[in-house]
């Protein structure tokens, strides 16, 4: 976890040094006369067992014994126990016996030293803490420059524009049937193709069936949409967007509309895919060019994987429009492609 490693960075700055002993990592100090040894026990993780303090002083003790043999010096030893709040009474009641133990809340920063057991240890019980909150400090600032980061104008317009025209919809009746998701601008073959309504290819992108269908798509696009746009800047990412759907919904018309013309079709899947298609090409041409990765930690075989689990979903699932999936993605990357050269 972060804060084991920013923890064991400041220990190496406080003149702590790693030492592998046998299936244990500890730190220690040499102060000339004598070896501090320090274990820090990380929070436990779900379903993980509890080692008891005995069995975990037994150990130490051990170790003690064994290093003294080696360095023929004096050595000291602590369990730092990190926990995500105070210890309980329990806890409490069990370290009575064992002086070198301490526990450090890691979310509040927090270290707790009780009556019965030692009160200083190579100057830690009064570095820890301000180190701890200058952490704590640093992720609130690094969670909040992300949230920045996610909520990129045109992007977040169109997750706006998305969730505002779903909640009118549910408000003017149900957007689960597909004759009242018609009347208000899905696709079916009819009213586009026969009555040349061709204004449904872009309302319909902005039209989801049920919340699980909005809510599905608006997290990948929060996710995904908002480094294509750090990536190609607002208008090109708009273009991209519109343009990429406006293919996927040709090609739904073309494929899945024209096979079943009784379907109706909508949803702002086929620009998502196109973002997905954007992203892909961002990457190859980075790889092309030998540049520095613009799209952060997402690489080609993240990208691919990524592209892939979302195709092959549509491809094993019922009521999935795979057409404007296809279509949207190659026109995200084709205009990608275009884009990078024209604007």
């Amino acid at each position: 976890m972060e804060f084991v490693e920013a923890l064991q960075e400041f220990l190496f700055h406080q003149g702590f040094q790693k030492i592998k002993y046998d299936s244990k990592i500890l730190w220690g100090k040499d102060t000339g006369d004598k070896l501090s040894l320090l274990e820090v026990v990380p929070p436990l993780l779900p379903g993980q067992p509890r080692i008891g303090l005995k069995q975990r002083e037994e150990e130490m003790l051990d170790i003690k014994r064994q290093i003294m043999l080696k360095y023929q010096k004096k050595v000291e030893h602590l369990l730092l126990i990190l926990s995500k709040g105070e210890p309980d009474f329990e806890e409490r009641k069990e370290t009575e016996k064992y002086p070198d133990i301490w526990f450090f809340d890691i979310k509040a920063g927090q270290l707790y030293i009780y009556e019965y057991q030692k009160s200083q240890y190579c100057g830690l019980e009064s570095s820890l803490e301000p180190f701890s909150q200058k952490f704590l400090q640093q992720k609130v600032t690094e969670e909040r420059t992300e949230l920045q980061r996610m909520l990129t104008p045109v992007n977040t317009i169109l997750v706006f524009v998305n969730v505002v025209v779903f909640m009118i919809l549910s408000f003017l009746g149900s957007t689960t049937d597909a004759e009242f998701m018609a009347a208000h601008g899905a696709m079916d073959w009819m009213d586009v193709v026969e009555k040349h309504q061709y204004y449904r290819l872009f309302t319909s992108m902005f039209l989801h069936f049920g919340a699980d269908h909005l809510l599905q798509n608006m997290l990948i696009l929060l996710v995904i949409g908002c480094r294509l746009e750090r990536i190609t800047g607002k208008l090109s990412y708009l273009l991209i967007y519109i343009g990429a759907g406006l293919i996927g919904a040709g090609t739904s018309i073309i494929f899945t509309l024209g096979n079943n013309p009784n379907t109706v079709s909508a949803g702002a899947s086929g620009a998502i895919f196109g973002v997905m298609g954007g992203l892909l090409y961002c990457i190859i041409s980075d790889i092309i060019q030998k540049k520095r990765h613009r799209v952060e930690e997402i690489g080609l075989t993240g990208m691919i994987f990524m592209v892939a689990s979302a195709l092959s979903y549509g491809f094993f699932s019922t009521g999935i429009d795979n057409a404007a999936h296809i279509g949207g993605l190659v026109g995200g990357f084709l205009i990608t492609m275009i884009s990078r050269f024209v604007i």
